[in-house]
């Protein structure tokens, strides 16, 4: 019947699959986690673009300011001037903003909030070209002039990113510097720690600022580290130099190592280390030279007080009793020889007198009153003689024996004032003996001069002396020697001088170098002090004898040991 009402019966066909399975398979799939997690990310992205178009399209239509929270500015109906004054504050604003953004550019955006901040700044600015574009001056110029400050505090941003990335940089430096003062200040230690990774989480999320407070709390905290390591260096510095000073050798061993191996690079207490392995030995000899001191056995607490310094350069207490004995010698010798003098010339032993005035100026040249008591001794003595050998005075003249005839004509005219003879003999020989006298004077300072090295005063003392000498006098072996000394000893010899450029280094009373690392000098024989002076260091004073005839030395002068705080 069916088949019948239909007049146009359509021809059908079927189609048979030969996979049983195949609608059962697409039924049987299940809801996985991870297909509920990628359905759930696919439909919320979705979401979002379905959401930045319509947002877009408002805008194209209501305007920037739909869902800003900028207030929207009302735009009045302009006059022809006021919107040409608007297209030239829009256009001036967009060249700044071209400018600054071309500026900003080339600065590194290599953090992701800096990277999605200048992305935002890049649309903002096609924003304000659109709205330039569609004569919107006004809107235009709001824009870009917001666009200038928003490129600006870029600027800022990647600045104070860099400042920070460099302080965290310095604390990590810092940190392995300051890896020996750990066990000094573990506390602080860990502040430094968490700090720095504190601040360096608030780096990657892009809070520089609270990134740099971090950083400057590590630091701070690394500097108390820093203090505690100086305080406990210090400290075994002080306890060091005090084991040195009473002599305790192994004291002052562990004081100084322990100082280095926590300041490995610290002068003093290398130099300490030298001081401490001779410290028992210097300590006793300072205490034998102080013994010797106070039995006022001053020559030989001089040469054990040498013989500690020798061992420690360093050692002021031995350099001080050295100086002290030697001084405390010839002040005890001065005295002597002073003492003899005046109970000489209490008795008139007149010989005796003077042999004791001259042992004292030996000591001290520049006593003007032992000087004075010399020469008025000396004429005393001369006045005796002329009373007891007025007999020989002509023979004594005969013979150019001129003192002893000076004092018997002396005594002669003390004998008879009016004697012509003896007047004219005393002034004859007097001359003579006055001439002799400046002489052996002259050639005394001269020789005097020569045992002091002092060269150049001996040959102008010398050369005075034979000006004046008579010519029958010979030179004797003493004043040929001295002659022949003199001779040598008057070209200036060829020192060469080394020092490291940044010390101060001086010829006392001849030149000053300056500031050098090698010079020669042409000097004069004699003894000089070589001064050697830096700023933060220790002045260096050393002797130089300068011979000829010998090998010239080469002088090392360079400020090392750092002046003590």
């Amino acid at each position: 019947m069916s088949e019948q009402s239909d007049p146009l019966p359509a021809k059908k066909r079927r189609i048979i699959h030969w996979d049983p399975e195949h609608g059962r398979a697409a039924g049987k799939k299940h809801w996985t986690l991870m297909r509920i997690l990628a359905w759930s990310a696919g439909g919320f992205l979705g979401l979002l673009i379905i959401a930045g178009v319509a947002i877009r399209g408002i805008r194209l239509v209501v305007g920037p300011q739909f869902l800003s929270n900028r207030p929207a500015v009302a735009s009045a109906p302009e006059s022809p001037g006021t919107a040409f004054v608007s297209e030239s504050k829009a256009q001036l604003a967009r060249e700044t903003a071209a400018k600054a953004l071309g500026e900003m550019r080339r600065l590194p955006q290599d953090h992701p909030s800096q990277l999605q901040q200048l992305i935002l700044i890049e649309k903002a600015y096609l924003g304000g070209e659109a709205l330039l574009a569609s004569r919107d001056f006004a809107r235009a110029f709001a824009r870009f002039d917001a666009l200038n400050r928003e490129i600006d505090d870029f600027g800022l941003n990647v600045k104070l990113k860099q400042e920070t990335q460099k302080a965290y940089d310095e604390v990590i430096l810092r940190m392995k510097e300051l890896d020996r003062a750990r066990s000094l200040a573990p506390q602080e230690f860990e502040t430094a720690f968490n700090d720095a990774g504190t601040g360096r989480q608030f780096f990657i999320d892009g809070r520089f600022a609270t990134a740099k407070k971090q950083y400057d709390t590590a630091f701070a905290a690394l500097g108390r580290a820093e203090q505690a390591l100086k305080s406990f260096v210090d400290e075994q510095l002080r306890l060091g130099q005090g084991a040195v000073a009473s002599g305790q050798r192994d004291a002052a061993l562990a004081a100084f190592k322990a100082a280095l191996g926590k300041d490995p690079s610290n002068e003093l207490a290398a130099q300490g280390l030298k001081r401490a392995e001779v410290a028992d030995r210097v300590y006793a000899l300072l205490l034998q030279g102080a013994g010797f001191e106070e039995k006022k056995e001053y020559a030989k607490a001089r040469e054990t007080f040498t013989k500690a310094f020798e061992i420690d350069a360093f050692s002021a207490v031995a350099q001080q009793g050295k100086s002290r004995a030697e001084r405390l010698e010839k002040e005890t010798e001065f005295q002597g020889a002073l003492t003899l003098a005046q109970a000489a010339r209490a008795q008139r032993d007149w010989p005796k007198a003077i042999a004791s005035y001259e042992r004292a100026l030996k000591v001290y040249l520049q006593k003007d009153d032992v000087k004075k008591a010399l020469a008025e001794t000396r004429e005393t003595a001369h006045r005796e003689a002329v009373k007891q050998s007025l007999a020989k005075a002509f023979d004594y003249e005969n013979k150019f024996e001129w003192e002893q005839a000076r004092v018997a004509y002396n005594a002669t005219m003390q004998l008879e004032p009016e004697h012509a003879e003896a007047k004219e003999g005393y002034v004859r020989t007097g001359r003579m003996i006055r001439t002799l006298m400046q002489f052996n004077r002259l050639v005394e300072v001269a020789e005097q001069c020569a045992s002091h090295a002092e060269f150049q005063a001996a040959i102008r003392y010398f050369n005075e002396a034979m000006a004046i000498k008579p010519a029958y006098l010979p030179l004797s072996g003493p004043v040929d020697q001295l002659r022949t000394l003199l001779l040598s000893q008057s070209q200036p010899v060829e020192i060469t001088f080394h020092s490291d450029g940044d010390s101060w280094v001086s010829i006392s009373n001849f030149r000053m170098l300056g500031k050098i690392k090698s010079e020669m000098v042409k000097i004069l024989p004699g003894n000089y002090e070589i001064i050697g002076r830096r700023k933060g260091y220790q002045d260096v004073l050393l002797m130089l004898q300068v011979r000829n005839g010998s090998t010239p030395p080469i002088v090392n002068v360079t400020c090392t040991l750092r002046a003590s705080s």
